[in-house]
């Protein structure tokens, strides 16, 4: 039988899960509004018409919810008894003991949910928020057995990670990380975001800014206390290491007109004062507000400004990565040590999206694998929380390397382009007919050769195009089937495709895609997991003025590789490419406005095409190039 997930809090959502595979709803994408929650917009409206989507497309009768644990208590269409559960029951909201795997799961009753009466005789079970990271981590990867790690900024009850063993179907929890004592790499992480770029969700931005900056040594060990407490790092020297009290000695953060001074006995500076504070408390202090100065051990003042312009910015943007990297780096190693039979690591979560921590982890010698999902923040919790509660069976089979594009595009199709579900080569006349109607120019091309020429040639001849293809990708980044297109072989594509048509900062990162049986030509590093651009690889020295528009300012690149077997079309439109240019690489960025949630809807599309610098837009399956 098929289960359903949901999903009520930031990037909030619904998802099933069934023999056949899965099928990922992202409200955002629904709604028009980034990171989405169950209290914005239209949510409370559209849920139940998704929910029923859903339940079309199961294969069989869904017989199960789950609803993961962290919600928005402004969303009218929550289950009663799971605000009931998360406000009131003292043992669910426990975090860390021996008794965490009474509390990742609870069936709950659906009494008065105002969904309820549209899905029927259901098993409704509530998710703890980091189990269903976990859950999504393990079974969308693949492996059999396997050490899973999620970590965050938060869920609730401050708790920000848990760890747990993956062995066949079962997902056993054994650890849980709190932001009371570390670590706090998300939390941290967002704060810093929200004082350089405006928003907890910049975090991104934050990274490519990292490139741009210096580690600085003497704030270095100010930070690293931060993120996790010398108090923690003396109880826990298997996972954390200690300090040196010399480079904290003397030191303080300031927050408006208070200076917190460093405190020898918790090992950081708010820790002391927020001991009795309540959890949201705590994680306000962290995740919320960055100090407005640094003191460091050597009596030096470091006022932090609020620009990415700004070079101290850009230094603590380097060293907070320094940080964190290191830290996460030691951790994970700790863990994996405590469990050394488990050799391959799953790992989700929002600190998932941070790609150079993941192929630190990826090169640190202690797995042979490093798996992390496209949707591995929050807009896979949805999903994450049915595959835990599902039986087994609802777990679709993943053979090989089959795993990541099972997952990868289990969004729904571009909506727009006539009878859903249709055949493209029937529906293809009709929308031609319509889009000449607008004043657009459509050219159709015979077969996929001739396609594959013609969009060649536009590439080669620097234009930029959207590639729409196939089923919506899962997480925040575009990999190739709502993606804006451009040659690597050009002087000013970087410019072009990410300032003048999505108005970026110049600061960005784009991604390169790359044929896989070329890459190791042109890159170097973890070339093994680089399917989905989770992993940051090092263009080869000898080919750092080649792909000078494709890497990023450090030298590394976001890259994502293809195979004829999986991406057949965007694998021959780079050869095609490189037939014309003598590069096989091209530069992919999402394909959506500044602001707003990648694209899923062929007017949205045509709006950029008609408003911005884009050149063409791509419908492979239609065979349809329009400009």
């Amino acid at each position: 039988m098929a289960t359903i997930g949901m999903h009520f809090g930031h990037d909030a959502g619904a998802a099933l899960t069934d023999a056949d595979g899965y099928h990922v709803i992202e409200a955002e994408r629904r709604l028009g509004l980034r990171h989405v929650c169950g209290g914005n917009g239209d949510f409370p409206r559209a849920v139940a018409g998704w929910l029923a989507e859903l339940r079309q497309r199961a294969v069989s009768p869904v017989t199960r919810i789950a609803v993961a644990d962290w919600y928005t208590p402004v969303c009218r269409v929550l289950p009663p008894a799971l605000v009931e559960l998360v406000n009131e029951d003292a043992r669910w909201t426990a975090t860390g003991g021996t008794a965490l795997t009474d509390v990742v799961t609870r069936v709950i009753k659906p009494l008065d949910w105002p969904l309820a009466k549209e899905l029927g005789d259901i098993t409704l079970t509530a998710v703890r928020h980091h189990y269903a990271h976990a859950g999504l981590a393990y079974y969308t990867s693949g492996a059999r057995k396997a050490l899973v790690l999620a970590l965050d900024g938060t869920g609730n009850y401050a708790e920000c990670g848990m760890v747990c063993l993956g062995d066949g179907d079962r997902l056993t929890p054994v650890m849980s990380f709190t932001n009371r004592t570390g670590p706090r790499f998300g939390l941290v992480y967002e704060a810093l975001a929200r004082r350089i770029h405006g928003s907890q969700f910049d975090t991104g931005k934050l990274l490519g800014l990292t490139a741009t900056g210096q580690t600085d040594p003497a704030v270095l060990p100010v930070l690293r206390a931060m993120l996790v407490p010398q108090s923690t790092r003396r109880a826990s020297p298997d996972l954390y290491e200690q300090l040196d009290e010399d480079q904290l000695s003397g030191s303080a953060l300031r927050y408006a007109d208070t200076w917190w001074e460093y405190d020898p006995y918790s090992g950081g500076y708010l820790d002391a004062g927020l001991v009795d504070s309540s959890d949201d408390d705590v994680v306000h202090s962290f995740g919320s507000v960055f100090p407005d100065e640094i003191r460091t051990a050597d009596g030096r003042g470091t006022p932090v400004g609020t620009s990415p312009e700004d070079r101290v910015c850009r230094d603590l943007a380097a060293t907070l990565q320094t940080a964190v990297e290191g830290d996460l780096t030691r951790l994970v190693t700790g863990i994996s040590q405590l469990f050394p039979s488990y050799t391959t690591l799953c790992y989700a979560g929002g600190c998932a999206l941070n790609i150079t921590a993941n192929s630190r982890l990826a090169e640190c010698g202690q797995f042979t694998r490093v798996s992390v999902p496209t949707c591995c923040d929050d807009s896979g919790i949805a999903l994450g929380a049915a595959l835990v509660v599902a039986d087994p069976a609802d777990r679709p089979a993943l053979l090989g390397r089959t795993a990541a594009a099972s997952l990868a595009y289990a969004g729904p199709p571009l909506s727009g382009l006539g009878e859903p579900g249709g055949d493209p080569a029937a529906l293809a006349p009709d929308l031609v007919r319509r889009l000449r109607g607008l004043g657009l120019t459509v050219q159709r091309p015979i077969d996929e050769e001739e396609l594959l020429r013609s969009v060649a040639d536009l590439l080669a001849d620097r234009r930029c195009v959207a590639w729409l293809e196939g089923g919506l990708e899962t997480g925040p980044r575009a990999l190739g089937h709502r993606s804006l297109l451009v040659s690597a072989h050009w002087r000013g594509a970087r410019r072009y495709v990410s300032q003048t048509i999505k108005s970026r900062e110049w600061f960005r990162p784009v991604a390169p895609i790359c044929p896989e049986e070329v890459a190791d030509r042109y890159f170097t590093g973890p070339l093994d997991h680089t399917e989905a651009m989770l992993f940051a690889v090092r263009v080869r020295p000898e080919r750092a003025w080649e792909l000078a528009e494709a890497r990023h300012i450090d030298g590394t690149a976001r890259l994502q590789t293809v195979r004829p077997d999986t991406h057949p079309l965007l694998h021959g439109l780079c050869h095609a490419v490189a037939a014309r240019t003598g590069l096989p690489v091209l530069i992919n960025t999402s394909a959506n406005g500044g602001g707003r949630p990648i694209l899923n809807d062929l007017d949205e599309a045509l709006q950029l095409l008609t408003e911005t610098a884009l050149d063409a837009v791509v419908l492979p399956e239609h065979r349809l190039i329009v400009e």
